[in-house]
């Protein structure tokens, strides 16, 4: 994106003086970067700066812009002799626990992940204004509101008439069968609740079945209680198939057998009472409150009844969700949360030296008490609790006395990295009291965190970066596609540190660089033969024969030869005019100097639609590989390539790992400690987007960075994009996607037991 320098900013936006500070002191924002933000807003929502990228052309296999799945795994399978396998697989672990960090990103909202059911609430409302307070009435027992039969027939025309999707559709049965507390006990009474104010105009305590100990919705600690002790009451309880949903209480009789009721036949004995007299006793509400009841009533037919249901599990659903991370929010129909996931997924999946979790701002503490309590829940439900042996989730008697990989750290994505919201005309957004609303800046903003990422472990070398919501399992089968990535992120690593020692050696060497202008180093050459592999084989070859005289004798490493492969597969600018070799050469470390990112992607299927990686245009006429967002596109190229059909061959990354030490002098006896990235220059303000969203259904716009723009571009890294097969690839963007799902349709049966596991 083309942003101007601050200076040009802040004249251009003299007319953009509508900043309260106040307010933004209020948030603990900085008003500074605020007041840059909302300049480029203005100027963008005014045309004045251009807010796209140009694309050239995709990234594909076939161009060379990304390395196939099936080229990475031949060539992986050929580096090692076979009886060195077992070796390199050490290898590989050793440097996990080492040296490898993971970061999940676990800052974003649930808002999104509820997006549709926030629509579909958004839109009932707007057509029936007497259902807004309806969830709040239900909750505090309020049930004196009463409906005229004009409004309640009005609401039932309107009902008869909306439109909704299937998916929609089946949202309250879904949530029916779901094992997720008792929040489906909620959504039914809601339901209940909401059925006789539309058929009766009024609501009947004694009719609506409620549960004395109905969860509290914005309650997270006590979750797993209430569950537990839901359970336990529904095992103590005997259900017949016609009231298995119906609340029954255990009364004594006088001679002290056990007899149950059921608010519909109080002073019947079940036990005694024949079976159509308990069918009979079942008679709907309120067909019984109708012939009670002098008023007229209204017939909800089954596509009301189906409004009605979606729209109490909806606003349930949104009452109690909605304001958390999607971190917090139970995915599986265990109860499991994306965070318990994650904890599970770490233990076998790729186990690493730390992992650090970025959460919301002023929720840290939160997120360490509930990988406290979930740390018991993991030994409970972990298939083989010999795998927490070398994890931070061991009890105390499988512990080893030696150093614990895998320790969790929390960061906040606090507000120092945080913006706010504005309208669609460039003025701030304020919510109901006034106030600045504060919303994330974006993932891209994690590389102000980097350097904290290095202090708190200082022998990292390299991050693993994957989102909360890319839920994959931890079976063996996903473990060993991982580790491919993994184990070309390391080679390719350690060649490029090997020819970087060579370059510096050189350059730093009088003598060498007047003696001659070439690497006369035979293992530089055959670290360089091996990239080569992995680019275009005619430019290969013509990089490397260049290495050698007509009698085919190794005659050193050139400038020429070097730029031609490593340009080739990190897809470097064109080399500077230059009138010596040494500035040649000066120009090849720099570029050998950018950390290097290998992003996994997958190839998109016919239907798929989102950013990818492509060939991009900067202002200053470069062309650059670059992981592309797409509201970076313009319409003409979003369509073009991010369209269900577009050019665009695959999805931006899934998965990602990044350098964040270089200069290490790989294949040295010494250790070295290497030279940390300075990640302040990956904040390119050429990369921020206007991201354009709906906030409790008002368009708002603010300025967002992406973590995979900063640090995946050729202009600023050492870039390499692989195909990945698509079962490492399960993002969770909507509530449906996680709707019904177990831990064994999330491939956890090698890891954590699932229900059916357990009951046998």
């Amino acid at each position: 994106m083309q942003v101007e320098s601050d200076k040009t900013s802040k004249k251009k936006s003299s007319h953009n003086c509508s900043l309260n500070k106040e307010l933004i002191n209020e948030n603990n924002l900085d008003f500074h970067k605020i007041n840059i933000h909302h300049s480029r807003i203005i100027q963008a929502l005014n045309n004045e700066i251009n807010t796209t990228i140009p694309i050239m052309g995709a990234c594909t296999t076939n161009n060379g812009g990304i390395i196939s799945w099936k080229l990475v795994t031949r060539i992986l399978s050929t580096t090692f002799h076979s009886s060195l396998r077992k070796f390199q697989k050490n290898s590989m672990r050793y440097w996990r626990e080492n040296y490898l960090l993971t970061c999940i990103p676990a800052a974003g909202a649930a808002s999104r992940f509820f997006s549709d059911l926030q629509k579909f609430t958004i839109a009932i409302e707007s057509k029936i204004p007497e259902f807004k307070n309806s969830l709040n009435l239900f909750l505090n027992h309020n049930f004196k509101e009463k409906l005229s039969l004009e409004n309640r027939k009005q609401i039932q025309s309107i009902l008869a008439n909306v439109k909704i999707t299937t998916e929609m559709s089946s949202l309250y049965e879904g949530m029916h069968e779901q094992e997720k507390e008792n929040i489906k006990v909620c959504i039914e009474q809601f339901y209940n609740f909401l059925s006789q104010f539309v058929v009766l105009g009024k609501t009947d305590e004694k009719f609506i079945n409620k549960y004395e100990n109905l969860i509290n919705l914005c309650d997270i600690e006590n979750r797993k209680k209430d569950y537990i002790k839901r359970i336990s009451q529904s095992e103590s309880s005997i259900r017949t198939p016609w009231d298995y949903n119906k609340n029954l209480t255990k009364i004594k009789s006088q001679d002290n057998t056990t007899n149950f009721k059921t608010p519909f036949n109080k002073n019947k004995n079940l036990s005694n009472s024949h079976w159509m007299e308990r069918i009979s006793a079942q008679t709907l509400f309120l067909n019984k409150e109708t012939t009670a009841s002098h008023d007229p009533s209204i017939y909800l037919g089954t596509q009301e009844k189906t409004i009605l249901k979606t729209y109490a599990a909806c606003c349930v659903l949104l009452q109690k969700y909605a304001h958390l991370p999607k971190a917090l929010v139970p995915t599986t129909t265990e109860g499991d949360s994306f965070l318990m996931l994650k904890l599970a997924e770490q233990i076998g999946l790729l186990p690493s030296l730390g992992n650090i979790l970025v959460v919301p701002a002023f929720m840290k503490s939160e997120f360490e008490k509930e990988i406290d309590r979930l740390k018991p829940i993991l030994q409970e439900n972990i298939s083989d609790i010999f795998a927490l042996r070398n994890s931070p989730f061991a009890p105390q008697w499988l512990k080893e006395n030696r150093k614990i990989n895998g320790e969790w750290v929390v960061f906040e994505q606090g507000r120092n990295l945080s913006t706010i919201r504005f309208n669609m005309d460039g003025t701030p957004y304020t919510d109901e009291n006034g106030k600045y609303v504060p919303v994330s800046a974006g993932h891209g903003e994690l590389i102000h965190l980097f350097d904290e990422f290095t202090k708190q472990f200082p022998e990292a070398e390299c991050l693993h970066i994957r989102n909360i919501d890319n839920v994959i399992g931890s079976s063996l089968d996903r473990t060993a596609e991982l580790n491919i990535p993994a184990e070309f992120f390391k080679i390719i690593r350690d060649c490029i540190e090997y020819l970087r020692a060579q370059v510096e050696d050189y350059l730093f060497n009088e003598q060498k660089k007047k003696s001659d202008s070439r690497l006369h180093n035979e293992t530089a050459f055959q670290v360089l033969s091996y990239l080569a592999h992995f680019i275009d084989e005619s430019i290969a070859n013509e990089a490397l024969d260049a290495c050698f005289d007509a009698q085919s004798t190794f005659i050193g490493l050139a400038h020429q030869s070097l730029y031609k492969v490593l340009g080739n597969l990190f897809h470097w600018q064109p080399l500077e005019n230059h009138t010596t070799e040494l500035e040649a050469w000066e120009q090849t470390m720099q570029w050998l100097d950018n950390p290097i990112s290998v992003f996994g992607v997958v190839r998109k299927e016919v239907a798929d639609v989102g950013g990818g990686p492509v060939f991009a245009a900067l202002p200053d006429g470069t062309t650059i590989k670059l992981c592309l967002e797409m509201p970076h596109a313009n319409e003409e190229d979003a369509s073009e390539y991010f369209g269900p059909r577009g050019n665009a061959t695959h999805f931006n990354p899934v998965l990602a790992f990044f350098e964040l030490k270089t200069h290490t002098r790989a294949f040295e006896n010494t250790p070295s400690v290497g030279k940390k990235v300075e990640f302040s220059k990956l904040f390119d303000e050429r990369f921020w987007l206007l991201s354009k969203r709906e906030y409790k259904g008002t368009p708002v716009c603010y300025h967002e960075t992406v973590l995979h723009e900063l640090i995946g571009n050729s202009a600023t890294t050492n870039l390499v994009f692989i195909e990945v097969p698509r079962t490492l690839f399960r993002p969770h963007k909507s509530f449906f996607d996680s709707l019904g799902n177990d831990r064994r349709a999330y491939g956890f049966d090698e890891t954590l037991a699932t229900t059916e596991t357990r009951n046998f």
